[in-house]
């Protein structure tokens, strides 16, 4: 008998998204002399907002929230019917699709054979999408080919838009590799030599020209980019292979890995915040104002980048969530309370001193956002004219080889810094990791000790207060 479970295609919205389902109706392959069945991804038309979704029944949830908003000045009990009437609609589409599905599989397993992720996919849409099938060919079916399907998920996924940006840059990097070895790649090429040449094209240098003509080299990707790189394209080998389509399965072995390397992330001291706080009044910041700005006080775009920045670094929260913060955002118990854009996950912050007075300042409507890039741009302009002058030396693999380049500290300096900040320097205050994960959102302990960008110096002053270190000596 076929199983089928349903599932949200976009979990997180707050909007209505379609359901999915994984069909298993008996279809397998042999994996090392193993059992390993193959269930079908089958998309439906069936919309449903995520807080209406019970999981776990794989039904609609009974509520009042599914009433016509016109039956709310009647009665309870119409506003009772009403959502009931609309729930068990939903409900009794999705028995509807159950018992057809089950219907189509019996129909096509009559002669006792289990039928291709194909031939079910095609008759479902019959069904379900008959819009979508034509006589001949359906030309709105996913298509097989490598390029092509990868052209189709950008079209069609419900990702976000810088997710869409880097699916386009490893399909370039994937055609590059194409153009660069004379070879042509579809899902039945991609295997594990295949990983470790395009791995190897990664680490090395390319050569282009400029608009003006110039020749152009630039260095080979980094470990991390490079296993970013492969990550999305694993990704691309998974949905393929759930959509029905032949593909080798190298993918799933261990040997196909996503490459990974420590960062060497920079954080700022809690002087160095002090620093970029008090700007003005330091003789040095103040001279390099005048001499680059002929001022005595930064720019203005300089300094709401500024505050915005001091703002992370003593809330923890990213870039995207910060000048989204209001008054609404501070309760009575002196809290920020802020669902984060990126997890839509509620966070609670304890609200710092700087972080009040910046909010003063503005009447508690912080500056407009910025474009990642330029708020980068300007934040390592400000932490120059702060003296954040520390000389870094920095490791990382590019082209296959360990590189050490030393820089200024101010150039390394990100919007990202500003939590890596809060969490260091709250972790050296001696704050319990597990209250400051709450809000960096990090699950494991393991995961929040890789952030923290602590020093040998700085631990070893850490340390210092340590009882280990503070016995009393008795002479004999």
């Amino acid at each position: 008998m076929a199983k089928i479970s349903f599932y949200l295609t976009n979990p997180k919205t707050k909007n209505e998204t379609n359901l999915f389902c994984f069909l298993n109706y008996g279809l397998y392959r042999i994996d090392n002399g193993a059992k390993k069945y193959l269930p079908l991804k089958y998309y439906t038309d069936i919309e449903i907002v995520p807080d209406l979704w019970n999981k776990e029944l794989n039904r609609a949830k009974e509520s009042n929230k599914w009433a016509n908003p016109d039956t709310f000045d009647v009665s309870i009990a119409a506003v009772k019917e009403s959502a009931k009437m609309n729930y068990d609609k939903i409900n009794n589409r999705i028995a509807d699709f159950e018992t057809k599905t089950k219907e189509i599989i019996n129909k096509l397993s009559e002669n006792g054979d289990v039928p291709s992720h194909d031939k079910l996919r095609i008759e479902l849409d019959r069904v379900f999408k008959p819009a979508k099938v034509t006589t001949n060919n359906d030309p709105n079916e996913t298509p097989k080919d490598l390029f092509p399907f990868i052209d189709h998920l950008i079209k069609t996924s419900p990702n976000k838009f810088s997710t869409l940006k880097s699916f386009k840059v490893v399909r370039k990097n994937l055609q590059d590799y194409q153009k660069a070895k004379k070879t042509v790649l579809n899902f039945n090429s991609i295997d594990i030599d295949f990983y470790n040449s395009f791995i190897d094209y990664l680490k090395k240098p390319t050569k282009s020209k400029t608009k003006t003509g110039k020749p152009l080299t630039k260095a080979g990707l980094s470990m991390n980019t490079i296993g970013t790189r492969i990550k999305i394209l694993k990704t691309f080998l998974s949905e393929a292979n759930d959509r029905g389509i032949n593909v080798l399965q190298d993918y799933k072995k261990k040997s196909f890995k996503v490459l990974k390397e420590e960062t060497n992330s920079i954080y700022l001291t809690e002087s160095e915040l002090m620093q970029m706080y008090h700007i003005e009044t330091s003789p040095g910041s103040l001279e390099i104002l005048r001499k680059e700005f002929n001022a005595d006080k930064l720019p203005e775009y300089l300094e709401k980048v500024r505050d915005l920045f001091l703002i992370g670094c003593y809330t923890g929260l990213r870039f995207s969530d910060l000048s989204k913060l209001n008054k609404d955002n501070i309760t009575n118990d002196n809290t920020i309370n802020v669902k984060t854009i990126k997890t839509n996950q509620s966070v609670v912050v304890p609200i710092h001193p700087i972080t009040r007075q910046i909010f003063e300042k503005y009447d508690y409507q912080l500056p407009r956002e910025i474009s990642n890039q330029k708020f980068n741009e300007y934040l390592k302009d400000v932490a120059k004219i702060a003296g954040i002058k520390e000389p870094i030396t920095t490791e990382s693999t590019k082209g296959g080889f360990k590189v050490a380049e030393t820089t200024e500290k101010y150039n390394l300096v990100t919007s990202h810094t500003a939590r890596r900040s809060f969490a260091t320097n709250a972790f050296l205050m001696d704050m319990p990791s597990i209250s400051i994960m709450k809000i960096t959102g990090h699950k494991t302990e393991s995961a929040f000790m890789r952030y923290i960008k602590m020093s040998a110096k700085d631990n070893a002053i850490k340390m210092q207060s340590h009882p280990f270190f503070n016995k009393l000596v008795i002479a004999k």
